[in-house]
């Protein structure tokens, strides 16, 4: 079966326990997600973290995998279906070290979403207090412009998603299961009121996959790196939203802010220790907009000033394709360079959106397209 670039990708997101790190490492090795599937069992298991079971898995790929039934579900339920390589991938996720290799997708993300974006997380199970909080700085955030992320589940999630909505903002959920079914299920027509013209759902997964303690740390990582800031409305001390705010400082250099609590209230245990340990005290959406400086002109409009370009070795590449070099034999023949050189370059340049991936492990430069 002849599977194009795109549908590759896809088949590789399917895989059960492959994750967006080893793909990479797949793309990498390889160049293609075609030549990946198309490795026997003793060529897989060289690439790195993979294991004989992950590579028997890739090998078998027809038989564990049904990709056109997967994109004919997706299609039926309206979703649309982004690989990292496509034109229209949010800019805001290529920064990640770990992006999501495929996004799934109802309703509309704009690139722009990413210059004011604010993750607003917290606990499920969230009091009168935190639900207010969170709920009143999201309403503000978006009525000022700002782009609210969350994750759609209960509690503070649910709040600050609802928050945007009210003052006719935008919003993104990032989920942590499949879009077949809404989780939780009384969010359906929150989910409807986003897609109506207000932001978007997405998921990494298949439309299928049943969220899992494993898929919401997952989920938590896009929800750091498509924002600028986190706001952590209320959160005990053992809360997931930690999570995102260490992800949002640590692997992101974003600002985290949390709204402190009373003391005997559990519920705020997280976020009184994040203020304890640096995180900035909020008390108002107002000071969070100044505190991010977007309350005055910006400097530049430059949405990405911070991702990596393509690495100047990489040149040569851009010119022998121009050539008319268009396959990997092509191109080690002309720049007398091994394969295992090359594919990492040229999975950079196609992230950089420099090339595109043809049929059958091709390359073409983009503005050839």
């Amino acid at each position: 079966m002849e599977l194009s670039p795109r549908e590759a990708l896809i088949t590789l997101n399917l895989i059960p326990g492959l994750g967006s790190v080893r793909i990479q490492a797949l793309l990498e090795h390889f160049g293609s997600a075609e030549l990946a599937l198309a490795a026997p069992v003793p060529v897989l298991v060289r690439v790195p973290r993979l294991g004989e079971k992950l590579a028997r898995a890739i090998a078998d790929w027809q038989h564990c995998t049904q990709v056109f039934a997967e994109l004919e579900c997706a299609e039926r339920a309206g979703v649309r279906v982004v690989t990292f390589l496509d034109e229209d991938y949010p800019d805001a996720l290529r920064r990640m070290s770990d992006p999501p290799i495929v996004l799934y997708a109802l309703g509309e993300w704009r690139q722009e979403d990413a210059l004011r974006a604010v993750s607003v997380v917290g606990t499920r199970v969230a009091s009168p207090y935190g639900l207010s909080c969170a709920r009143k700085f999201s309403h503000e955030l978006a009525d000022f412009g700002c782009t609210i992320i969350s994750g759609l589940a209960r509690g503070v999630d649910t709040a600050a998603h609802w928050g945007a909505l009210d003052a006719g903002g935008r919003t993104i959920a990032v989920l942590g299961g499949g879009l077949s079914a809404i989780f939780p299920p009384e969010n359906t027509e929150l989910v409807e009121r986003i897609i109506a013209g207000h932001g978007a759902v997405v998921s990494e997964f298949p439309m299928n996959m049943r969220p899992s303690r494993n898929s919401f740390p997952q989920r938590n990582r896009v929800v750091a790196a498509w924002s600028k800031a986190t706001l952590v409305a209320e959160a005990s001390q053992r809360s997931g939203a930690l999570h995102t705010a260490g992800l949002s400082a640590e692997q992101y250099g974003n600002h985290v802010f949390a709204i402190p609590g009373a003391i005997t209230n559990t519920a705020s245990t997280g976020c009184n220790r994040l203020i304890r340990d640096g995180a900035i005290l909020c008390t108002s959406p107002h000071e969070l907009i100044s505190d991010m400086g977007w309350d005055r002109p910006p400097r530049q409009l430059e949405l990405f000033a911070d991702t990596p370009p393509a690495a100047p070795e990489a040149d040569p590449i851009l010119a022998a394709v121009a050539a008319g070099h268009h396959t990997l034999d092509t191109l080690c023949s002309a720049l007398g360079q091994p394969a295992y050189e090359l594919t990492p370059l040229l999975m950079r340049l196609q992230i950089a959106k420099k090339l595109i991936p043809g049929p059958g492990g091709s390359y073409y430069l983009a503005q050839e397209n």
